[in-house]
């Protein structure tokens, strides 16, 4: 079987969008039901909303059926996946930016929530933690964090830690033999287990750690921000 050629991260998604939503809710734990799911823990009365790694917006629907008037602010690499969101949801305030949420400047105190779906499970534990710090610090007091995403539950595997040690390791051995950048972005899934995603999120200083939901390997948590 050939190796997985590894694409950029924003030019894989450019190339699936018209595909993505049909085949990505497809294979995914849970399917749509994971998209309706991280609106339902959103605080009540949110009245600005940044959501990291946006794409079109599959999650958005549940968030306007219950806010209608919420002020969303995205962000995403992928132009295509962000032109079919704004065609999805042209009368609602979406303030859009096609760039790494890793270079956005996401303030202090900005937002009552923050969201990411399906997005972070690849990058390493530093890169989550420094980013969780810098969501945390966006969030107002007593603002709430949810996160939505691949992750490596106790039970599915039999040993979990191994598990993503294994995915981490696949990564470092795919660049280096494909001879890619290291300071790039490539999709390459390297999902971690639950217990460490809660060390993480702790570490940065998050208070109130859950795990609210889960299907197979599609799991939701929620922290929040001391008020």
């Amino acid at each position: 079987m050939a190796e997985e050629k590894l694409e950029e991260m924003g030019a894989f998604f450019d190339a699936r969008s018209e595909t993505y939503d049909e085949v990505h809710t497809g294979h995914i734990g849970g399917g749509m039901e994971s998209k309706r799911v991280p609106a339902l823990y959103l605080p009540e009365h949110c009245e600005t909303l940044l959501d990291l790694g946006i794409g079109t917006g599959l999650e958005l629907e549940a968030v306007f059926q219950r806010f209608p008037e919420v002020q969303v602010t995205g962000i995403d690499l992928s132009p295509e996946m962000l032109s079919l969101l704004r065609k999805k949801y042209p009368e609602k305030k979406l303030l859009l930016h096609q760039m790494s949420y890793f270079d956005f400047d996401m303030g202090e105190g900005r937002y009552d929530a923050a969201l990411t779906v399906m997005t972070l499970h690849h990058y390493t534990h530093e890169v989550k933690t420094e980013l969780y710090r810098r969501l945390l610090r966006s969030l107002k007091p007593g603002g709430v964090y949810v996160e939505c995403d691949y992750m490596i539950p106790e039970g599915e595997v039999e040993d979990p830690q191994g598990t993503e040690d294994f995915f981490f390791a696949e990564y470092e051995r795919l660049k280096r033999e494909q001879g890619l950048a290291w300071e790039k972005e490539y999709h390459y899934d390297t999902p971690c287990t639950v217990e460490n995603q809660k060390k993480m999120l702790l570490t940065a200083g998050f208070r109130e750690v859950k795990e609210v939901w889960r299907k197979e390997s599609t799991v939701v948590l929620t922290a929040k921000k001391e008020a």
